[in-house]
């Protein structure tokens, strides 16, 4: 299989902060997150960038998971990467069940999973 800069499901790693964070070291992208990180708990109210920047490992692409990423199972909660192992494809538009019903609720989540989704129909020429 061929291990691209794209998540397998569909995200491009070169413009998701959170592998900008981990692989670039980059602090614009860090301070993109604290908002989010903010709001999940992770970072305290007085806490920026920096705090961000320390819980890299967040993410070093969905095919390349170690035991020190923030992010254990691609994004979060959805593995579409163990799929796409077991079905040994490259993402998940080249799966003959894109979209499925997992994916259309993820991609409803937040506009760059919907950007995601769109990446792999114009990859894969696929028509959802």
């Amino acid at each position: 299989m061929e291990k691209l800069k794209m998540a397998a499901c569909g995200i491009d790693c070169s413009e998701c902060n959170q592998f900008k964070v981990t692989m670039e070291q980059d602090i614009n992208a860090a301070e993109a997150l604290v908002g989010w990180f903010r709001g999940q708990g992770w970072i305290g109210e007085n806490e920026g960038a920096e705090a961000v920047m320390n819980k890299a490992p967040l993410c070093k692409g969905c095919w390349n998971i170690t035991d020190d990423c923030f992010w254990k199972c691609g994004c979060g909660s959805v593995d579409f990467r163990i799929c796409c192992t077991e079905k040994q494809i490259n993402h998940c538009g080249e799966c003959g069940d894109f979209p499925c019903e997992q994916y259309k609720e993820w991609a409803s989540w937040h506009e760059s999973h919907e950007k995601a989704m769109e990446n792999l129909i114009k990859r894969g020429n696929i028509y959802a």
